[in-house]
């Protein structure tokens, strides 16, 4: 047994060297002076106490060194999740599985697990019949690192991994294997190429529309195999088609984009759905089908536009705000200090979004922009356009608190520049959904950038920057921003009407206005929700063994946390009614449920709260179970990972049909033998409360000897 230090020895000596001379130091001239065995005590007491205190900075901790001779083991983890049984021609790769757990030798130095969403220990031998390929996840990173935990401290030489490399679930195990003790050698079932499929890989959509507005729904449609076959891509609601399209199947890794527009009629949860009609021989038609949840509400959003006086810009940002029936839009144009063209300024806490149309200009009174600035402080979101007639001064001063960016070293005068869309902006939803690629707005006529400087605010992102002479200079021109739930947008470039009446060589750029009007608008609007109550299911689609569990908040009419309020939970599935639950309080007006595990089909659930016998308002939603695994999503194996795995971890990629031939070979050159192991355990003394003891004693007898000699 070793004594090892975080620091060297020869420190530590020295340490020790300095407080023995600082002890005999201290009782060379105490008072009253000290003499004979008295003063040695002392001496060795103090020497003794602040060498512990020393030996304990130094974090000293025992090493003990064992060796001893185990067996050798090698860890087989064994997919069985229900990607292995997809496949298009030839044998599933389930079938493969089973003929290389066959192929194993009967070997003690094996253990095998079985893992899906979680690994379980099957023994030395599995029966390859006894493989159920059932699982609805795929977490292989889990099943590492369970093996890694249940071997700490064993003779463990490899793990041999055979799965199809499709991650569902957990983390990247490229990742953990970078890490991993031993060499992970990998064994690929099946491949990418031969599994022939199209999917609908996802269906996007707003989360609430309005009753009477249009709704766009746009599908992305993937497949493998296939590429240039015709197939019908339909929009249903309740088994009802609504509308399809014919697309040509993309290559494989491409994706082709499905556009649809529907007008929900009445308010309500809806649930649309694209599905793809088959083309070909698939892997699986499970896939197939893709759902969205939609919540049509009945009430319009209002919008208020405070124009700083009659522009172009204002009257461009009017057509594009008039243009969408969902919006409710109120304008007030300045025409004195404290009037407005329209009529008196609304109270603006009653509207959703504020929008201001180079306001404030000059003529903007001190009251005026007090009301709105608070009411924006408050939570309302807020989009600003820039115009020829905004005072930048006072723009900062009442309104730069909320806004994306703020003016700083403000200076008279504007210059050209166009727009030169960010990486942040090309993939977020302002820019992504405009109708045209983003680096097409460069081509968009240039805008009147002010002279100031404009300083993005904690939370924001400029979607695009200033362009002048080919030069990107940085300065912000588009720019959102998120502050908890409430968001606010800018567009920093006056002129802005220019976009909305182009020629005809940018006749294709001409929808871009109106759409960067009204994809701003929902996003700075998407998050007020006023609902007092709000439960959802955690999960849109539920594995079948999976629990079913919900979550929920509840909030007064000042939105403020109900946390003593009783949620009672009705769902209804494929075989009625279930019985009622009570969802539990969780603190701060959150609440949880746990149904547990529920048979497959489709779902609908309401939720009505109240507290003290008086209703605070219900919510409903939809979720189903076991409809669709993520396991059929996207079919075929992923070798690529697998390759990855086992190269970081120090392994190689072993055939299918070689999986028994190359434990036989680990055994044939000596890599099973059995070895002597080295174990090496660290006790660190820092952490031994006797030590703690002894240092306390040492000075607590220090303290005894130097009161009987009467000293201080």
């Amino acid at each position: 047994m070793d004594l090892a230090l975080a620091a060297p020895p020869a420190l530590l000596a020295l340490c020790a060297l300095a407080a023995a001379a600082l002890a005999a130091w201290s009782y060379a001239r105490s008072t009253p002076r000290v003499t004979g065995w008295r003063r040695a005590v002392l001496t060795g007491l103090r020497f003794a106490a602040l060498f512990l205190v020393l030996l304990l900075l130094f974090e000293p901790a025992w090493t003990r060194v064992t060796e001893r001779r185990e067996a050798p083991l090698v860890a087989v983890l064994v997919d069985a999740s229900q990607s292995l049984t997809l496949g298009a021609g030839g044998a599933p790769p389930a079938a493969l599985v089973r003929a290389a757990v066959a192929d194993l030798p009967a070997d003690d130095a094996l253990r095998l697990y079985t893992f899906a969403g979680e690994a379980v220990p099957r023994g030395s031998r599995v029966a390859p019949d006894s493989l159920a390929f059932s699982g609805d996840r795929t977490d292989i990173a889990g099943a590492l690192a369970r093996v890694e935990a249940d071997f700490a401290g064993r003779n463990l030489r490899a793990v041999l991994l055979v799965s199809d490399g499709r991650v569902t679930a957990g983390r990247n195990p490229a990742y953990l294997a970078e890490r991993f003790p031993v060499p992970v050698f990998t064994t690929v079932a099946g491949d990418s190429l031969t599994s022939r499929d199209v999917r609908v890989a996802r269906v996007a959509t707003n989360d609430v529309a309005f009753a009477g507005a249009p709704l766009p729904v746009q599908a992305g449609i993937r497949a493998a195999g296939l590429a240039g076959r015709s197939a019908t891509v339909t929009l249903s609601e309740g088994g009802r088609a609504l509308t399809s399209q014919t697309v040509t199947l993309p290559a494989d890794g491409a994706e082709a984009t499905v556009d649809f527009t529907v007008t929900p009629a009445v308010p309500g949860l809806r649930r649309y759905t694209v599905s793809v009609g088959g083309a070909g021989e698939e892997a699986t038609t499970r896939n197939n089908a893709r759902s969205a949840d939609v919540r049509v509400v009945a009430d319009r959003r209002r919008v208020l536009v405070v124009g700083a006086a009659p522009s172009p810009d204002l009257a461009a940002l009017r057509a594009s705000l008039d243009a969408d029936r969902s919006l409710d839009v109120t304008v007030r144009t300045q025409r004195a200090p404290g009037l407005y063209y329209e009529g008196p300024l609304p109270e603006p806490g009653g509207f959703d979004l504020l929008v201001l149309a180079g306001y404030p200009g000059r003529a903007a009174t001190d009251a005026d922009i007090g009301r709105l600035s608070a009411a924006a402080v408050r939570g309302l979101p807020v989009l600003f356009v820039l115009t020829q007639q905004t005072d930048l001064v006072r723009l900062g001063a009442g309104f730069g608190g909320v806004l994306p960016a703020a003016p700083t070293a403000v200076r008279p005068g504007f210059v050209e520049g166009t727009a030169a869309p960010t990486s942040a902006g090309e993939a977020h939803p302002v820019l992504d959904a405009l109708g045209v690629p983003p680096a097409r707005l460069g081509a968009l006529p240039p805008l009147g950038v002010s002279l100031a400087r404009w300083t993005l605010q904690p939370g924001a992102v400029a979607l695009a920057t200033v362009r002048r002479g080919g030069t990107d200079t940085g300065a912000p021109l588009i720019a959102v921003r998120q502050s908890g739930a409430v968001r606010s947008a800018a567009l920093l470039g006056a002129g802005s009407w220019r976009w909305r009446t182009l020629p005809d060589d940018l006749g294709d750029l001409r929808p871009v206005h109106s759409a960067l009007v009204d994809r701003t608008v929902r996003w700075t609007t998407s998050t007020r929700d006023r609902r007092p109550v709000r439960v959802r299911a955690d999960q849109a689609l539920f594995g079948e063994r999976e629990r079913v569990t919900f979550t929920g908040q509840v909030y007064g009419e000042n939105l403020a946390p109900v946390a003593d309020a009783t949620i009672r939970l009705s769902v209804r599935g494929p075989r009625g009614a279930l019985p009622p639950a009570t969802m539990r309080p969780l603190g701060n007006g959150r609440y949880a449920a746990d149904l547990g595990p529920q048979p497959p089909g489709a779902y609908t659930f309401t939720a009505e709260a109240t507290r003290g016998g008086a209703r605070l308002g219900s919510d409903a939603g939809r979720f189903a179970v076991g409809q669709l695994s993520v396991e059929f999503r996207e079919p075929g194996a992923d070798p690529g990972l697998m390759r990855q795995v086992a190269l970081r971890s120090g392994g190689a990629v072993v055939p299918i049909d070689s999986v028994g031939a190359f434990v036989r070979e680990l055994r044939a050159r000596g890599d099973l033998a059995e070895r002597p192991f080295t174990r090496r355990d660290e006790t660190p003394l820092l952490g031994l409360p006797w030590l703690l003891a002894l240092a306390v004693a040492l000075l607590a007898a220090e303290w005894v000897v130097r009161k009987r000699a009467g000293m201080v």
